[in-house]
């Protein structure tokens, strides 16, 4: 999901924390992360929201990973 706030979901490993997951996507992807916000789904996943710094970036993610 991406929000107009360029800000990205993720589902992620129930063990990861904020930083690490902060750290992965940033080495992974070559973008600069503002914020991670985690929550617990009702089926026990684990997802990450994570605001992404430079305006379109999310946009650009996206389109690399081909979800747009």
């Amino acid at each position: 999901m991406i929000d107009s706030d360029n800000t990205m979901e993720f589902l992620v490993e129930i063990g990861a924390n904020k930083k690490e997951i902060k750290e992965e996507l940033e080495r992974l992807y070559d973008v600069e992360v503002i914020s991670v916000r985690t929550m617990i789904t009702s089926k026990g996943e684990k997802k990450a929201a994570v605001k992404l710094a430079g305006e379109g970036s999310a946009n650009e993610l996206a389109t690399t990973l081909g979800l747009l």
